[in-house]
C-alpha cells in the first residue's frame, strides 16, 4: 500500500468522522439554543435544583450538571467553560461540578454501552449515580469552610473564545 494511499484512506476516515459528529452536535447545540430562547432550560434543569442544594452550589451549575449527565463530559465541559467565562460559577462549584461528571457523566450512553456488552444495567447506573452523589457531597462539605482560589476561573475569563 502506498504512502498515497494511506493518507487518503486516513483522510476519508477523518472527514467521515467529523460529519457524524457535526450531525450530532450541531442539531444538539441548536436545540439547546431554542431551549434556552423559550426559556424552556430552566424547567428541565430544575429537576437538578435538589442536587445543586445538596452540594451548596449555585442553580447556574444544574445545565453544566444535566449536559454533562446526559450528552457526555465533553458537551458538558464546555458549557461549564462557558459559564465560568460568563462569571456564573466560582471554582469551587466548576470543581464539584466536574467531580460529579467525572464519575456520572454520560448516563444513557454509558449505560446502553454497558447492557449491549452484558452488563446489568441497573447496578451500574444506580452505582454510578450514589457515588458521585455521596463523593461530592463530602467534597462540598469539606470545601464549605475551606474555599477553593479563584484563580482559574479568572484564567478562564481571560483566554479569548
Amino acid at each position: 500500500m502506498s504512502l498515497l494511499m494511506i493518507l487518503s484512506e486516513a483522510a476519508k476516515g477523518s472527514f467521515s468522522s467529523i460529519l457524524q459528529i457535526a450531525i450530532i452536535v450541531i442539531p444538539l447545540m441548536v436545540f439547546i439554543e431554542i431551549l434556552i430562547d423559550l426559556k424552556l432550560l430552566d424547567k428541565l434543569t430544575a429537576v437538578l435544583v435538589p442536587l445543586t442544594r445538596i452540594f451548596n452550589i449555585s442553580q447556574h451549575a444544574s445545565l453544566p450538571l444535566m449536559a454533562g449527565m446526559v450528552f457526555g463530559i465533553s458537551y458538558g465541559g464546555g458549557i461549564i467553560i462557558n459559564a465560568a467565562r460568563e462569571g456564573k460559577l466560582d471554582y469551587r462549584e466548576i470543581y464539584l461540578v466536574n467531580l460529579f461528571l467525572i464519575i456520572c457523566h454520560s448516563l444513557f450512553e454509558d449505560t446502553f454501552l454497558f447492557a449491549a456488552i452484558g452488563a446489568q444495567w441497573i447496578p451500574v447506573l444506580t452505582v454510578r449515580i450514589i457515588l458521585a452523589v455521596l463523593i461530592c457531597f463530602l467534597f462540598s462539605r469539606y470545601t464549605r469552610g475551606n474555599q477553593i482560589k479563584q484563580k482559574t476561573v479568572s484564567r478562564l475569563r481571560d483566554v479569548p473564545n
